[in-house]
């Protein structure tokens, strides 16, 4: 049950070509979550954390969306790192 909620996750915030305005800042919970939960400690995970933290301060709509496409983008990275790893 836990791969299928994490792999519905993966999908809509990892999905490939997926844009920064195609994320809005109700998916915030979701990214923090997601961050936290299934990333590894590293470089790109400490990146998207910061950019969590930028998300969460945005003063507009459009900051938190660049914000959170900078979490999509540094959790990708995380992600394959963390793959490459466990190989």
């Amino acid at each position: 049950m836990r791969f299928l909620t994490v792999a519905a996750l993966a999908a809509v915030l990892l999905a490939p070509g997926m844009a920064s305005a195609a994320v809005s800042c109700s998916d915030l919970p979701k990214a923090e979550a997601y961050v936290h939960d299934n990333l590894r400690p590293g470089p790109n995970t400490r990146l998207a954390l910061r950019h969590l933290a930028a998300a969460r301060h945005a003063r507009s709509d459009r900051q938190c969306r660049t914000e959170l496409g900078r979490v999509n983008y540094y959790a990708k990275r995380s992600l394959a790192a963390d793959a490459r790893v466990r190989r």
